[in-house]
């Protein structure tokens, strides 16, 4: 009986943490458990779980993949990577694990830890001539890169080198739709006076729904006062892929890749 309690406390609180996130934006927008702490509890877990087939190292064994990488065939996101550590994958080896809400984002932060740490020595481009392009295609419009200034519309990119791998940066700059945070999901809206009203999602509930306006208003829409709205989920940055290519795209990765990145080295030691 009491082992029955247990477990049906662990599912609870694994999906309640998932929950509390899920809330905010409609999805699990960030890993919420991602301190050095959090890290080096994931690497006892990835070593008592996860090691007999992904390696000590998480290079990979002989029936599961390497995670070194930083590319996930299930999908990147921290949010694809809670649905395979919690639910496997059908077909594979790779059954659900029955951690709690906790273990599982630490798990997360431990295999971000194997990724990121590495990124910024490997990127092959030139970091300083990625300084430069960063300015010319006007990225500081919309990011923030830890000098003080930049605009708000965009994720903080101040320790994006510590968060994202190099593949997932250059994912980010060619195919930004391709893997968008919740935080950044958009509203289009239509009130009964026929006014059209667009912004970023902040948050929902039954009644009511938050954004943020282009110019940086906030304003809350009440649903019984629209015809119609929509949920637009994919990125309101614009594809680079025809405007940044070859050694300019190499170098910019790089320079994204260096920021924040030995800030994590230092946390990690």
């Amino acid at each position: 009986m009491r082992r029955t309690v247990t477990r049906l406390f662990s599912l609870i609180l694994l999906f309640s943490s998932a929950a509390a996130v899920e809330a905010q934006h409609g999805s699990i927008a960030e890993a919420p458990f991602s301190t050095p702490r959090d890290v080096a509890a994931g690497k006892q877990s990835f070593r008592s779980q996860c090691a007999a087939c992904h390696g000590l190292d998480g290079s990979g064994g002989a029936v599961a993949p390497s995670l070194v990488s930083g590319t996930f065939k299930h999908g990147g996101s921290d949010e694809a990577l809670f649905t395979v550590i919690t639910k496997g994958v059908p077909g594979t080896a790779m059954t659900g694990f029955a951690l709690d809400g906790r273990e599982v984002w630490q798990l997360i932060a431990f295999l971000r830890s194997l990724n990121v740490a590495r990124s910024a020595a490997k990127a092959p481009g030139d970091a300083a001539k990625g300084a430069q392009v960063y300015q010319a295609n006007g990225c500081a419009r919309c990011h923030t890169n830890g000098s003080g200034s930049g605009g708000f519309d965009g994720p903080d990119l101040s320790e994006i080198g510590a968060r994202r791998t190099l593949a997932q940066i250059e994912q980010s700059i060619v195919d930004p739709d391709a893997d968008v945070d919740a935080a950044y999901w958009s509203v289009r809206a239509e009130m009964k006076s026929g006014q059209t009203v667009n912004g970023i999602r902040m948050n929902e509930d039954m009644d009511s729904i938050q954004i943020r306006e282009p110019g940086g208003r906030l304003r809350t829409l009440m649903k019984a006062d629209l015809t119609r709205f929509e949920i637009v989920r994919t990125s309101p940055m614009p594809s680079f892929k025809d405007k940044i290519s070859g050694a300019d795209l190499q170098n910019l990765v790089a320079y994204l890749a260096g920021l924040g990145a030995a800030a994590r080295e230092a946390e990690n030691k």
